[in-house]
């Protein structure tokens, strides 16, 4: 009967010192605010004409998903280099581009709007943005704007 007494002593200890182990307001490892999806405006004739200048020729970049992530993030205002991109997937006419700079990091969405096979676009940006980049955020009224990373050449 004393041994089960001091099992169940011990057990209570036991219990008791984990609850109070949760309770010490200990930080989470990653101190990141909570994700934000951004929805990209697209100008289909403006895709169109592009899907016809690369037809011709020219801005061969728009073809692959991770040019066209990267040159949506750098209009957006994100510090991000070719080297900083890496594709998660492609399936179809739809790739995730992931990519992060000292603000935070991003998933960016690419679709081929006009065509199967056709050039890409960036379509939504999945935002994570670190807590000590609170002051130098990526602005939302950038990552929205009509043209992101669609300058005409």
């Amino acid at each position: 009967m004393k041994n089960l007494i001091l099992l169940f002593i011990m057990i209570v200890f036991i219990a008791a010192g984990c609850s109070k182990s949760n309770e010490t307001g200990a930080k989470p490892v990653q101190d990141k605010k909570p994700a934000r999806v951004v929805k990209l405006n697209v100008d289909m004739t403006e895709e169109q004409r592009l899907q016809k200048a690369s037809d011709n020729g020219f801005q061969s970049w728009r073809n692959s998903p991770t040019d066209v992530a990267q040159a949506a993030l750098v209009n957006a205002g994100a510090n991000i280099n070719m080297a900083d991109c890496r594709l998660l997937s492609e399936k179809g006419d739809e790739a995730v581009i992931a990519a992060s700079d000292k603000k935070g990091a991003y998933k960016v969405i690419c679709k081929r709007l006009v065509k199967t096979g056709g050039i890409w676009t960036a379509t939504e940006v999945e935002v994570v943005e670190t807590a000590n980049a609170a002051g130098n955020e990526v602005g939302h009224e950038h990552m929205d704007h009509e043209h992101m990373g669609h300058e005409r050449h």
